[in-house]
């Protein structure tokens, strides 16, 4: 876990601009520049309600993705949580868990943050099953709320609490 850096616009990039990956998120879709990278890159840079990683491998520090917080909210104590593992030879290994707990922990221990949500498409029972595995709490679902492939998909929204996480 590191901050993104300009050499890990490439990789993330490639992420983003992959189908497969982009059909497990919502908000993404494909045909994003190297404009829109650089772009990417200094808004994370520059927002202060926002702590995004990149997640890197230890051997050569190649970008595997970013996860971040955002929306957060010192007032009411609330971030929303995102990741995009984009690696997909890192897929089913245990990083996206990992790397979920290690953010979600930091929120709570070092921002003292109350409350972590997201929202997931319901499509994505793989991710859905992580989440509640590791103690989000499945809050309601947005009826056909993104539009993906010439279709509408249902979004899941979930949270953690403060006091619910082990």
């Amino acid at each position: 876990m590191r901050r993104p850096e300009p050499r890990d616009i490439p990789a993330i990039l490639r992420f983003k601009n992959d189908p497969e990956v982009a059909a497990a998120l919502g908000g993404f879709s494909t045909g994003y520049s190297q404009a829109d990278g650089e772009d990417w890159l200094a808004r994370r840079q520059s927002r202060s309600d926002e702590l995004v990683h990149a997640i890197a491998t230890i051997q050569d520090d190649t970008c595997l993705g970013h996860v971040g917080l955002y929306q957060i909210d010192h007032r009411i104590r609330s971030a929303e949580f995102a990741i995009m593992l984009g690696e997909k030879s890192a897929w089913g290994k245990g990083i996206g868990g990992a790397v979920t707990r290690w953010m979600v922990d930091f929120g709570f221990a070092q921002l003292n943050l109350n409350r972590v949500f997201l929202s997931v498409l319901a499509s994505n029972q793989r991710a859905h099953r992580l989440y509640t595995r590791i103690g989000f709490v499945q809050e309601g679902v947005l009826r056909e709320a993104q539009f993906k492939n010439g279709q509408y998909h249902d979004v899941v929204c979930m949270s953690v609490l403060r006091k619910e996480w082990p």
